[in-house]
């Protein structure tokens, strides 16, 4: 029979479409893993390179108008986890398989219904592809900022600190001393450090859906 020929036909190309969504649905479950990872990555480089802020006095914060305080990037990596993947829905539930029927109306009806999950399928495997180039692009955005954030964060550590531990040994003795940490020359530096650290910032909040 024609009917039942064709209906079969379809039933194939919907179980097909059904197991690559499931595939699909693995590989964005990893992509949102990796797009976290990198993420926590990222927050890290910038408690460390920010380490230094702890030392600012509440006047010298407002200077260099830091709008963040390390405690607050210390929060977010504790509270950041991968996103949870939102199944859009494979439609997988809405079909029966072929059965022993010979009726040609029925066979057409049930053909319809088949058409219509396999085309619902289409447009939910077309939501995971344009989910997976918003997680490749964020990943990208976060890797070129990381990379500018480490030439610059560096470069401001040097000024700060241009002999290593002794640098660090005598800004120490200036506290004890009544002085603060840093000096208003430092001030310049560390509003740099924070400006690009508020760009890294600004990436890594990005929302990926």
């Amino acid at each position: 029979m024609k009917e039942l020929s064709e209906y079969q036909t379809l039933c194939d190309a919907l179980g097909e479409l059904q197991k690559k969504y499931l595939r699909r649905k693995q590989e964005l479950r990893h992509i949102l893993e990796e797009t976290a990872a990198l993420r926590n990555s990222a927050l890290v480089v910038l408690v460390r390179a920010n380490s230094l802020t702890r030392h600012l006095t509440g006047r010298q914060r407002h200077i260099t108008g830091l709008a963040y305080r390390l405690s607050e990037i210390k929060v977010r990596i504790n509270k950041l986890s991968p996103v949870a993947f939102q199944d859009p829905g494979a439609g997988d539930d809405g079909w029966q398989a072929l059965e022993d029927c010979r009726n040609p109306r029925e066979l057409r009806q049930k053909g319809l219904l088949v058409l219509a999950l396999i085309d619902g399928l289409r447009k939910k495997l077309l939501q995971l592809d344009l989910l997976e180039l918003r997680c490749r692009e964020l990943m990208l955005s976060t890797d070129k900022a990381l990379e500018a954030f480490r030439h610059e964060s560096k470069s401001i550590h040097r000024k700060i600190y241009p002999f290593g531990i002794f640098s660090l040994f005598y800004r120490r003795l200036r506290g004890l001393w009544g002085s603060a940490y840093f000096t208003l020359r430092d001030l310049e530096s560390i509003a740099a450090l924070g400006n690009i650290t508020g760009h890294v910032l600004k990436i890594a909040d990005s929302p990926i859906i």
